[in-house]
């Protein structure tokens, strides 16, 4: 070794970066962590809110699984020509709407 020193100085160096990168993980899992609590009350009222299928609008269908602005259309649009929906199976009868997403959906829907 010619330069003892330097070889020190380089050391040092390359351990504080190792520090500090492990510093910085653990401030980002504990930011990820805090992000993932558990929901509360409140939010998971809000996600397990029903939505009555003969009132919504095409925006507020949207928020069942499965349901994008054009299935979202096409209900309001059956809604307008057959009149109220009474059941489930009777929603299948919309275009795109089949009976895997009025499964996913039967527990947010009401009438």
């Amino acid at each position: 070794m010619k330069h003892p020193f330097l070889m020190g100085v380089m050391c040092a160096c390359a351990l504080s970066v190792v520090i500090s990168a492990s510093s910085e993980a653990k401030q980002v899992s504990t930011a990820d962590a805090k992000q993932t609590q558990v929901p509360t009350k409140a939010a998971q009222e809000s996600k397990q809110a029903k939505v009555n299928i003969n009132k919504a609008s095409a925006t507020e269908l949207q928020q069942l699984k499965g349901i994008g602005e054009s299935k979202a259309k096409a209900i309001v649009e059956y809604r307008a020509k057959n009149g109220k929906f009474s059941n489930l199976e009777q929603l299948s009868q919309v275009s795109g709407v089949g009976d895997k997403l009025i499964e996913q959906n039967a527990k947010q829907i009401s009438f």
